[in-house]
C-alpha cells in the first residue's frame, strides 16, 4: 500500500517530512488537511487531530520527529540522523531545541495572526518577532563555523530548520544581513528533495 502523508502545505513539520520522504526517494500520496476546517476522514484516523500524519499501509505515525525516526529506521539512506549514538544524540538535541524551543515566537505569532486562537495584542506581537530574530543572530553565528548546524552534512535538524525559518519568511521576517544563514538557506534550496517538497505559496498574513 502506498504512504500517504497528511499535510498541510505551509505546516513546519510536516514541511520537514516531505523533505525527508523526498531524501529518501520514498513514493507518497499528500492529503491536504485545512486545519481552519479539518476534514472528516482525517480526524477518524488521527488521534490528535494535528498535521502531520503517515500511514504506512495500517500503521499510524504521528509527531514529526518520531515519523522522520520511523521512516529512517525503515529507509535507512541517506543517513539523515548520525552514525555513532553521539551524532544521534547532538542531532536529536537540536531538534528539540528547533521544536520545542526556537519555534515558539512563530507559534504565538500563528495563534494571534493567522488561526486567531489568541488575542492580537501589538506589544507580544513585537516580543515574539524579537525573541525570532535574536535567535537568528545566534543561528548566524554558528554558522559562520560550520556550513550544517549539527553534523558535517544535511541532518534532520537543517531540514526541520529549514522548514521553520521558511515559515517565518511567510510571516514577513527576513533573513537580512545574516550572510551565513543566507549561505545556508541557498545549500538547502540546492538539493532537489527541498524544491520538490516546497509549498507555491505561503499563506497570506498581516
Amino acid at each position: 500500500m502506498a504512504v500517504t502523508l497528511y499535510s498541510t502545505t505551509y505546516c513546519p513539520y510536516a514541511w520537514a517530512v516531505r523533505i525527508v520522504l523526498h531524501e529518501k526517494g520514498v513514493p507518497f500520496e499528500v492529503f491536504e488537511v485545512d486545519l481552519k476546517h479539518k476534514q472528516e476522514n482525517f480526524l477518524r484516523l488521527s488521534p490528535t487531530a494535528k498535521v502531520p500524519l503517515l500511514c504506512d499501509g495500517g500503521t499510524r505515525i504521528w509527531e514529526s520527529m518520531v515519523i522522520n525516526e520511523y521512516l529512517e529506521e525503515k529507509f535507512p539512506e541517506p543517513n539523515l540522523l548520525g552514525d555513532t549514538p553521539e551524532e544521534r544524540a547532538a542531532v536529536r538535541a537540536a531538534l528539540i531545541d528547533i521544536n520545542w524551543n526556537r519555534s515558539q515566537p512563530l507559534a504565538k505569532l500563528a495563534a494571534m495572526i493567522f488561526y486567531e486562537r489568541e488575542r492580537r495584542d501589538d506589544a507580544r506581537v513585537e516580543r515574539q518577532v524579537r525573541a525570532w530574530y535574536a535567535y537568528l543572530d545566534q543561528l548566524d553565528s554558528r554558522l559562520a563555523l560550520n556550513d550544517w548546524l549539527v553534523l558535517d552534512r544535511m541532518s534532520f535538524a537543517d531540514i526541520s530548520l529549514y522548514a521553520t525559518v521558511s515559515v517565518s519568511q511567510g510571516f514577513g521576517m527576513r533573513i537580512g544581513e545574516r550572510r551565513f544563514v543566507q549561505a545556508w538557506i541557498e545549500r538547502m534550496n540546492r538539493r532537489e528533495a527541498v524544491r520538490r517538497s516546497a509549498p507555491e505559496a505561503m499563506p497570506t498574513v498581516a
